[in-house]
């Protein structure tokens, strides 16, 4: 008997509970039912605050179809976005795709900032694919438009660089390229930046339909980034300069401008990355690049830094070359026509580095010349560093 007593207590006690939270939830909705707009905004607050979240929902529902009707009033927006808010900070368990829905609808609906701003929080919490794919077109819409960046546009750019997936990191990228909105440009570049790991195919697409002047811009941001890798950066440059590469064969003009700025910046980023996959290509840029030097068009600085870019990544033809143009340089200076000290400086220092014994004939000679007394120092500390 005892036993049957405790089995009927049991299940009082638990009809007892489920008839007090019945009666906790039906006032909540009732009184939600009957209210004003004011009077609807604070039971939405007080059902949030005793853990439930239903009471959002159904005032989601209600901020949806009565938004045609009531759009105008200031409390109606107040209290769509309480309702965002407090979907949050209630308890919503197994709705949490119904809310995702209904809050994208809101998102789609209502134009203000602090509801936008107030749903881009609740996406983190209610999470699906869908959520990104409206986030990104919103981010499309206004970059097209150029419109101007209110707070919304960047929790926008806060919530793709956190969520985002390539497509987030092309519209990013490309608003910065195009300086869509200049004064926010590192905002952008640090939301892009997080998501340039798994871009790499995107970038490469993207440089490869730019024209050259876009292809420098490229480069800059990439390599002025310091949340995107090392990899990335000489992967990018290593493209550009095969591309230059490619469109100056056969060319007249080897040491156009804009092709020449393109191969001295992806030299350079070649270099930065340790990028020695394009060794061999680097080496094969010197003659293109001494050719413009000697035309003119470009400085003794700019020349001198390539040398030491191109050696920096070397391949087994680059102390040849470099030790060919010393040489070159030499005869040069017996005639009295020395070369620039910064560029005979950066050869010599190269060739120390590279340590390559073939390279002995031509730094010994250099001790002997008239060069400038840092010249000849530096040619005689490369030859103690050549491996024999």
């Amino acid at each position: 008997m005892n036993r049957k007593r405790f089995a009927q207590s049991i299940v009082v006690m638990s009809l007892t509970l489920a008839l007090g939270f019945s009666y906790a939830e039906e006032p909540y909705l009732t009184l939600f039912y009957k209210g004003n707009l004011a009077e609807k905004n604070q039971i939405v607050k007080d059902a949030a605050e005793a853990g439930d979240g239903s009471i959002a929902l159904q005032s989601l529902d209600f901020s949806i179809s009565a938004y045609g009707a009531l759009h105008g009033e200031s409390e109606f927006i107040t209290l769509a976005e309480t309702s965002v808010k407090a979907l949050t900070a209630g308890n919503t368990p197994g709705k949490e795709k119904e809310a995702a829905e209904k809050l994208r609808s809101v998102f789609k609906l209502f134009s203000e900032p602090q509801i936008k701003i107030a749903v881009l929080d609740a996406f983190s919490v209610f999470q699906a694919p869908e959520n990104l794919f409206l986030v990104n077109d919103f981010f499309y819409e206004k970059m097209q438009n150029s419109a101007d960046i209110d707070e919304a546009l960047l929790k926008a750019v806060l919530y793709m660089g956190s969520y985002g997936n390539a497509a987030s990191f092309n519209m990013l990228f490309i608003a910065d390229i195009l300086d869509v909105w200049p004064s926010y440009s590192k905002i952008l570049a640090n939301a892009y930046g997080s998501l340039a790991d798994g871009s790499e195919k995107e970038i490469l697409q993207l440089l490869a339909t730019v024209p050259a002047e876009r292809k420098i811009i490229i480069l800059e941001k990439l390599s002025s980034n310091p949340k995107i890798a090392k990899k990335i950066c000489g992967e990018a440059a290593e493209n550009v300069l095969s591309s230059v590469i490619y469109s100056m064969e056969g060319s007249q003009d080897d040491s156009s401008g804009m092709q020449t700025e393109l191969m001295l910046a992806s030299l350079q980023i070649i270099s930065d990355a340790n990028w020695t996959r394009a060794s061999k290509m680097a080496t094969s840029c010197f003659d293109a690049l001494r050719s413009g030097y000697e035309s003119g068009s470009i400085s003794d600085e700019a020349f001198s830094n390539a040398i030491a870019d191109i050696a920096s990544v070397a391949s087994a033809d680059t102390a040849k070359v470099l030790s060919s143009y010393l040489d070159f340089l030499n005869r040069s200076t017996e005639k009295k026509q020395p070369p620039a000290k910064a560029v005979v400086l950066s050869v010599i220092n190269s060739l120390g580095e590279l340590g390559d014994k073939n390279a002995f004939d031509c730094l010994l000679y250099a001790t002997y010349l008239d060069y400038p007394e840092e010249v000849i120092l530096s040619a005689k500390s490369a030859l103690a560093k050549l491996k024999w």
